[in-house]
């Protein structure tokens, strides 16, 4: 077990091998310093950003823990290439090293998945067969009606 309220060099988080919004090719999550999983879930306290860049870049993962924020980055490429689609990953560090707790296919919305069925393919992870087979026929209907600017 690891513990990831063992002070400023430990934290909890979780995050998206890609926007699952957009399907922009760029880490996504948050995390807390000195937290557990629950702490992230319950709300008590507001989570920082994993990357810069993303509101409250002076606290984000990527500025404050350089090295974790590497390695997260490297078994996010991993685990993204292995499962052949975006992840969702639940991490712990705890005394400034990074434990992977799980992951498993990331949620996301039909115009991020088709962002990232795309992209998938142009990487060469996914043939186009396989990418048209990963988008659900019936949510389609979300992107191909009008809708207004946002």
């Amino acid at each position: 077990m690891v513990f990831g309220n063992m002070g400023d060099d430990s934290a909890t988080g979780v995050a998206f091998t890609r926007n699952p919004s957009t399907g922009a090719r760029k880490i996504f999550g948050e995390y807390l310093v000195n937290a557990q999983g629950e702490d992230v879930i319950a709300g008590i306290r507001t989570p920082q950003p994993i990357t810069k860049g993303e509101g409250r870049s002076a606290r984000s993962l990527e500025e404050k823990k350089p090295t974790v924020y590497r390695d997260l980055l490297a078994w996010a490429s991993k685990l993204e290439t292995h499962c052949r689609y975006v992840q969702d990953i639940e991490f712990t560090v705890e005394k400034g090293r990074l434990y992977l707790l799980q992951t498993r296919t990331g949620k996301r919305g039909i115009a991020a998945a088709l962002t990232i069925a795309v992209d998938l393919v142009r990487e060469g992870i996914l043939d186009q067969a396989e990418a048209v087979r990963r988008i659900d026929p019936a949510s389609l209907d979300q992107v191909l009606r009008p809708t207004l600017d946002p």
